[in-house]
């Protein structure tokens, strides 16, 4: 264990400055909003120099069934690089969010339909369906787009609502309201997300998953309604 203990100290010292921060740090606000922020990790980029140089010299040692241990130490300086592009704010690298991915986020609500809730149609007729459920449907795509375009690209692609699900055509739709479905999805026309800031993610992350969640759960009650309601009219 003892010729492993170079390239292990040097991995630690790589590995450590995530957890320790001995540097400076500058956050711009503006209305109340962080619009940028900046760190310069000055202990991080020591360790990592000193870790390198551990790991190097592991390296370039000769000798025989040295394999492993170098392996270790390359290993070390790959950490130890990644270190110093972290600690100087080139790369943004956090183990915490590999840990607890939604700690930055705030919690959301929605936690299921209560048991009367559903969509109410007055009357109760074919045509009724298909013009609610093509809007609801299509309203659901673009927040759920919406949704997931904020989600990657500040959020490391955490969406909080499933777009595959958003997304899906159950049997009952026929291609005329497919299509219905497809028109309002392109009248909405879902653009590139807006700038990154807290109050985006409350608004996106939270406000805007848990209707679009609730509204999946109630046009999918809509959805077996229209089914139901399709299997006991008269065939033409």
């Amino acid at each position: 264990m003892q010729r492993f203990l170079k390239p292990l100290i040097a991995l630690i010292l790589g590995l450590l400055p995530f957890f320790l921060f001995i540097g400076s740090t500058s956050t711009v606000v503006v209305n109340g909003e962080t619009v940028s922020d900046s760190r310069f990790n000055f202990g991080g980029i020591v360790l990592a120099l000193i870790g390198i140089g551990l790991a190097v010299a592991v390296i370039t040692e000769k000798g025989a069934g040295q394999m492993a241990r170098k392996l270790l130490a390359a290993l070390a300086v790959l950490v130890c690089v990644l270190q110093l592009a972290s600690s100087a704010d080139l790369l943004r690298i956090d183990p915490l969010d590999w840990v607890m991915p939604d700690r930055d986020l705030p919690p959301t609500e929605y936690n299921g339909l209560a048991e009367a809730d559903r969509i109410y149609l007055v009357p109760e007729t074919e045509a009724n369906y298909r013009s609610t459920l093509a809007h609801r449907k299509a309203e659901i795509i673009s927040s759920a787009r919406l949704h997931n375009a904020y989600a990657t690209k500040c959020h490391g692609g955490r969406s909080r609502v499933d777009l595959a699900r958003a997304e899906a055509m159950p049997d009952v739709f026929d291609a005329e309201l497919q299509s219905a479905i497809a028109d309002g999805v392109a009248r909405r026309s879902v653009g590139e997300p807006q700038d990154c800031s807290r109050r985006q993610s409350i608004g996106i992350m939270v406000a805007l998953a848990d209707e679009t969640n609730r509204s999946m759960d109630m046009v999918d009650r809509l959805t077996e309604e229209f089914r139901s309601f399709v299997a006991k009219s008269p065939s033409p």
